[in-house]
Order: C-alpha cells, then structure tokens, then sequence
C-alpha cells in the first residue's frame, strides 16, 4: 500500500530530517530510504534486504563515506566524498536500509548539534548532513560510537537519473554544487566550486562535532514505552 503525505508545512520546519520523522509511522520494522532522484535494477532491493538480514543492527546501502584523519587533515574538516567499501561509518540517504525505530533516536539526540552546527552555521538546505547524523546516532544507539559498523554495498546498480528530468541546468541547484556544462573560466564553475566546498566543509564540522558530543552523551538507555 502507497501512502502519499502532504508534508509541506513539517518541511518548513524540519528540512531534510523529514524522512526520519515519518518513518516512525511505518508498519514493518525495516524500512528502506530511497533519494526521489535514484533508479536502480530489479535485484538491487532483493541483494539490499539480504544483506540487512544478516545484522540489522547497523545502517546499509549503496552509498558509504567515511572522513580522512582528523578535522586538520583538509580543507572539508576531514570529509571525503570518496565512496567507501563494505564496512564505513556513514551510509548516504541516497538508498540505505535500516530499522524503523532507530529513526526516533535522530531526534532523541538532535539537540546536541541543532542549534550551533545545523541552525546557526549550516550549509543548503535546513538539517543537510541529516544522513551523516543518523548514522552516528545509529552507531552509538547500537554501540557502536567512532566505528566503521554499517555497511556500503557500493557494488550494486544504483544510478542517478538523467539531468533531463530535472527543471533546473548544470546542476546550480544541487546540494553540492554541480559542474556539468560549465567551463573552467565560467564565473558559474567557480560560484559552484566554492559551493560544493562550503558543503564538504560543513559535513565534516558536523560529522565531528556530532561525533563527540554522542560519544560524551554517555551510554544509550531506550525510552521506557508507558
């Protein structure tokens, strides 16, 4: 059964934290997340569940990233958007598989980060690094802080769909900046350079800054249902 949700006013107010809000609403207790600009092959899901299965105490998907040393090591605070390979800290939202009532634990810890990191220095739209923060909060809801305990499966058929379909050229209006089109002395290709940076240097403030504060939270107690 499809369920279409008019979510425009809690979008206003909640940003790209949305899906983790109603997937709570969910009935099964597996629930797969899957960016409105992603395609993929028949077997793609069959392979996903499968592997979730084995352990679905952790995050899994397509898409894994992890940082490179400590928030000194580049000019992204650490953040490389180098695909990862099985085992990796963060799984993208782009497609990832996880358990519907870890979705509640995002808000559970948000206010470590919501004010100074995502309110007052964010980068894009409200609550960008939302896929990076949920998987911490995965990792140290499952005990897991500071370590590479989901899984990237960047072997499957996961494709981007054609630019065509979007009402926008050359990418400007992606998150990350998009170059495509764009000549090198095009004041375009630099504005969309110096966005894609401000956006690899925000994920990696966050990333870190997330990271340490759920570690200092202390050990995770679930909400006693009344």
């Amino acid at each position: 059964k499809v369920v279409n949700v008019d979510s425009t006013q809690q979008n206003d107010e909640m940003g790209l934290s949305l899906r983790f809000y109603f997937c709570q609403l969910a009935k099964n207790p597996w629930v797969i997340h899957v960016d409105d600009d992603m395609e993929f092959a028949l077997g793609t899901l069959s392979e996903l569940f499968i592997e979730f299965a084995r352990n679905p105490r952790r995050i899994v998907g397509r898409f894994g990233r992890d940082t490179v040393g400590d928030e000194s090591s580049n000019f992204f605070n650490g953040y490389s958007s180098r695909s990862t390979h099985k085992q990796t800290e963060v799984v993208l939202t782009k497609l990832m598989m996880m358990e519907r009532d870890a979705c509640g634990a995002f808000f559970e810890f948000s206010h470590l980060i919501w004010e100074d990191t995502v309110l007052n220095n964010g980068e894009g739209p409200l609550w960008n690094g939302e896929d990076i923060f949920m998987s911490l909060v995965a990792n140290h809801v499952y005990g897991h802080d500071a370590q590479q305990a989901n899984y990237a499966m960047d072997w499957l058929e996961v494709y981007s769909a054609p630019d065509s379909l979007k009402d926008y050229d050359n990418g400007k209006l992606d998150i990350s900046g998009g170059m495509t089109g764009y000549r090198l002395w095009d004041w375009h290709w630099w504005q969309s350079l110096l966005r894609r940076n401000r956006h690899y240097a925000y994920r990696g403030k966050l990333w870190n800054t997330a990271r340490r504060r759920l570690a200092e939270s202390g050990e995770y107690a679930p909400k006693k249902e009344l």
